[in-house]
């Protein structure tokens, strides 16, 4: 048995065969369309619920804004009566298979906080347009179902968020506003004193451009943790870090994965020749804006992240910079300390990205292509089902870079 299949074993668990033995507990109320909602901090715009028969329903997604080939993501809450019901989901988004809902595992909670994960029937190679859920007996009156191991922003994120700006060592930049008017936070920690000018540190800047994927979120988690804990004081001393724990924080509340309201694929709106407000989406232009602001002051960023969810575990793609290509040693070098790092074995060797897709469009081609810095695509994670796992990864990354980018800057 290999490592993924290791991985995998929680979610092969946690999904029974229930599909033909479905029973109703003893005195337990049934449940009716009535029982469920969409709307919520997660939830999935346009979905519609009927009822199949007993403890069997049928939801239709809805489409992302202005894509009507891209379904939202399936999360939706049962407020009442679940206790004792074996579910079974039949879900469907027969207009399109531009990018399937049924790519990634789903999970179920009972208060929101703590997820199990459940498996698709087929999968999106089988069944692109049409797949079955099935669930154990709820052992709770609520449920919560969502895409991965969800995170929400209206409670999950702000709280994170409050519980973060607590620690001496972290700012909380609000750089705008959304199409919603969620304020657009990014995250500055690094020690407030210390030996080292903040000229001389290091700077690393850390995004997630798709909101529906929500385990490379739970990586930043772990990412943030590890960098405030005990083991990350020195590094605190010495490195700058920016985390943007969501680019678009209006979609988890409407199941949006790839877009913002505007119906623009996040990770597909950077403009390398500087940002215009005219011609971008509206968040984007906001978030490389702050990015320019960053690169024009005395800690210019050293290296950025985009993080993403892909199949696997965590598949980092790098485009160096010039401080890999010197005495400090190449891109082979920190692959080898993120290596060390990551003692559960949760990521991918590093290997070099492929340059200049969708015409430098992305948040990893486009800074590298603007201020010639190094650019990582953080891809994967999607066979890790817990949030501790993802966690485990991000704290992995952040100790491979204090490890590899040693003592300060070599210039102020």
């Amino acid at each position: 048995m290999d490592r993924r299949q290791i991985l995998s074993l929680p979610l092969a668990l946690a999904t029974p065969a229930v599909a033909a033995a479905t029973t109703l507990a003893q005195g337990a109320s049934p449940l009716s369309v009535a029982d469920f909602s969409v709307d919520g901090p997660l939830g999935s715009q346009g979905a519609t619920i009927a009822a199949v028969g007993p403890d069997h329903f049928r939801v239709r997604l809805g489409a992302a804004p202005n894509q009507p080939g891209w379904p939202n993501k399936l999360n939706l809450r049962i407020l009442r009566h679940a206790r004792g019901h074996a579910l079974r989901l039949d879900v469907e988004f027969p207009q399109g298979t531009d990018y399937a809902f049924n790519e990634y595992h789903q999970s179920f909670s009972y208060d929101g906080v703590h997820w199990h994960p459940v498996a698709w029937a087929q999968g999106y190679l089988a069944s692109p347009r049409a797949d079955t859920l099935t669930f154990p007996p709820f052992t709770g009156d609520q449920v919560w179902i969502g895409t991965q191991t969800p995170l929400s922003w209206d409670v999950d994120a702000l709280a994170l968020i409050d519980r973060w700006r607590a620690h001496p060592d972290v700012s909380v930049h609000v750089v705008g506003k959304s199409l919603q008017g969620r304020d657009l936070v990014r995250l500055e920690i690094t020690a407030k004193d210390g030996p080292h000018p903040k000229a001389r540190r290091w700077a690393h800047y850390f995004a997630n451009q798709h909101p529906g994927e929500h385990n490379s979120q739970w990586r930043l988690v772990g990412l943030v943790d590890w960098l405030l804990s005990e083991a990350g004081a020195d590094v605190r001393q010495r490195q700058v870090v920016h985390v943007v724990l969501m680019m678009s924080p209006d979609a988890p509340a409407h199941g949006w994965y790839r877009v913002n309201q505007q119906g623009v694929d996040m990770n597909r709106s950077y403009r390398p020749a500087g940002a215009d407000q005219a011609t971008q989406a509206h968040e984007a232009f906001l978030w490389q804006r702050d990015l320019e602001r960053l690169m024009a002051s005395d800690t210019p960023v050293t290296t950025i992240w985009a993080i993403h969810t892909w199949s696997g575990i965590v598949e980092p793609q790098i485009i160096p910079g010039p401080e890999l290509r010197g005495a400090r040693g190449d891109w082979t070098t920190f692959r080898t300390a993120l290596a060390r790092a990551d003692r559960l074995g949760l990521i991918e060797a590093v290997t070099l990205a492929k340059v200049g897709q969708y015409g430098n469009t992305t948040w990893t081609d486009g800074p590298h292509a603007q201020f010639g810095i190094t650019a990582v695509l953080c891809e994967g994670g999607a066979v890790l089902q817990t949030r501790q796992l993802n966690e485990a990864s991000g704290a992995a990354i952040m100790q491979a870079l204090g490890a590899h980018y040693a003592g300060t800057r070599l210039t102020p």
